[in-house]
C-alpha cells in the first residue's frame, strides 16, 4: 500500500490539473471573452460595509475595443465614460470633468477576470461551485480562494448560456463577504450605437472645467518595495500627476494576476501627518505614511497585511554604477 501512495498522489495531480483545463478554467477563460465580446445594458448594484448603491451601465464593443458608461442612479450623481485605458468622470453638479489614464488595464466589474489565468493557481485554490439564479439566469459559480493572507478571496457566477459575469463577491479571510457586484437587469443588445457611450445627459461637455491627470515613463527610477507578497510582481513604473492636484508622484504598480496594489512615493506635505493611517472602503484598503521623509501611499483590492507590509519596505534604489 506504501508504494502506491506516489502512484495516487500523481493520478491526483493529473486529475486535479484535468479538472482545472476542463472545469473552471474554461468558465475563466468565458467570462473573459463575454466582458469582451458582448453588447449590452443593465443595471448592476455595488454593496459594501453595510450600504448599497446601483449604476446604470452600457457597454459597447467596436473593433475589438471596449467602450462603458456608467451613471450613478442613486447619490451624488456622476457620468463615468471608459474607454481604452482613458476614464472621464463627469459631476454635472459641479461641472467638473476629471480625465484620467490608468496606468494598467482596470479590472473592473463584470472585467474582473485577469488575462493569464494560468500563473493564479501558485496563489488561489480554484474550482468550480454549483447553480444558482442570478438576474433572471441560471449562473455556474466558480470558486477562487487565496492559499495564503495576502489576497482575498472571490465568488464568481457567470451566465450559464454566455459567460458573462453577473455576480461577484469578495471574501476575507474570516469567510465574510465585505463587497459584492450584482446584476438586477441585464440586456443582451445586438449593436449599441456610439452615442450611448458617449456624455449623453450631463448637459453642455465644452461647459465643463477640466481636471487632467497625466502619466509619463519615470526617467530616473529612485524607489522600490523591497518586501512583496509572494507572487506580486512589479508591472509599471511611473511617473503621475494626479487631476486636481499639480504635485507629482512616483508610481509603482504590483500585481500577482488578480491583485494589484499601486504605490505612490511623492513629497511629504507640510501639514501631512507624521502617523501612519489607515482607511477602508469594501474590500479597498489604502495605507499612508512617512518613509525617509517621503509621503508613501499603498492601497488595493488586498488585505491590510499587504498593503501595509509594501508600504513601510519602501526605500531608495542604489545608484548605478558610474552614476555621478
Amino acid at each position: 500500500m506504501r508504494g502506491l501512495r506516489p502512484l495516487l498522489t500523481a493520478s491526483l495531480i493529473l486529475v486535479s490539473g484535468a479538472a482545472w483545463a476542463g472545469g473552471a478554467r474554461a468558465w475563466l477563460d468565458r467570462m473573459q471573452d463575454a466582458a469582451h465580446t458582448l453588447d449590452y445594458t443593465g443595471t448592476f448594484v455595488y454593496r459594501h460595509d453595510g450600504t448599497m448603491s446601483a449604476m446604470r451601465i452600457v457597454h459597447r464593443v467596436a473593433h475589438g475595443r471596449v467602450t462603458e458608461r456608467l451613471t450613478t442612479l442613486d447619490g451624488r450623481r456622476q457620468v463615468i465614460i471608459r474607454r481604452r485605458g482613458r476614464i472621464a468622470c463627469y459631476l454635472p453638479d459641479d461641472h467638473v470633468e476629471f480625465v484620467e489614464r490608468r496606468a494598467m488595464v482596470l479590472k473592473t466589474f463584470p472585467a474582473l477576470v485577469p488575462t493569464h489565468l494560468k500563473p493564479l493557481r501558485r496563489f488561489y485554490v480554484i474550482h468550480l461551485g454549483g447553480l444558482a439564479r442570478v438576474a433572471g439566469s441560471v449562473a455556474r459559480l466558480v470558486v477562487i480562494s487565496p492559499r495564503d493572507d495576502y489576497r482575498y478571496g472571490y465568488r464568481l457566477w457567470a451566465d450559464r448560456r454566455n459567460g458573462l459575469l453577473l455576480k461577484a463577491t469578495v471574501i476575507n479571510d474570516d469567510g465574510r463577504a465585505i463587497e459584492q457586484f450584482l446584476f438586477t437587469q441585464l440586456r443582451l443588445r445586438h449593436a449599441i450605437p456610439a452615442s450611448a457611450v458617449g456624455p449623453i445627459g450631463v448637459g453642455h461637455v465644452h461647459a465643463y472645467k477640466e481636471e487632467r491627470g497625466e502619466l509619463f515613463p519615470d526617467p530616473k527610477p529612485s524607489w522600490t518595495v523591497g518586501k512583496r507578497p509572494p507572487g506580486f510582481r512589479l508591472a509599471m513604473r511611473l511617473m503621475r500627476r494626479v487631476a486636481g492636484h499639480k504635485r507629482v508622484v512616483q508610481h509603482l504598480v504590483y500585481s500577482d494576476g488578480l491583485a494589484g496594489v499601486s504605490v505612490f512615493i511623492g513629497r511629504r506635505p507640510r501639514a501631512a501627518l507624521g502617523h501612519a493611517q489607515l482607511f477602508r472602503l469594501g474590500a479597498l484598503h489604502v495605507f499612508r505614511t512617512v518613509v525617509d521623509h517621503r509621503m508613501v501611499t499603498a492601497l488595493g483590492d488586498v488585505p491590510t497585511l499587504t498593503v501595509e507590509t509594501m508600504a513601510l519596505s519602501v526605500r531608495r534604489l542604489a545608484p548605478a554604477p558610474g552614476a555621478p
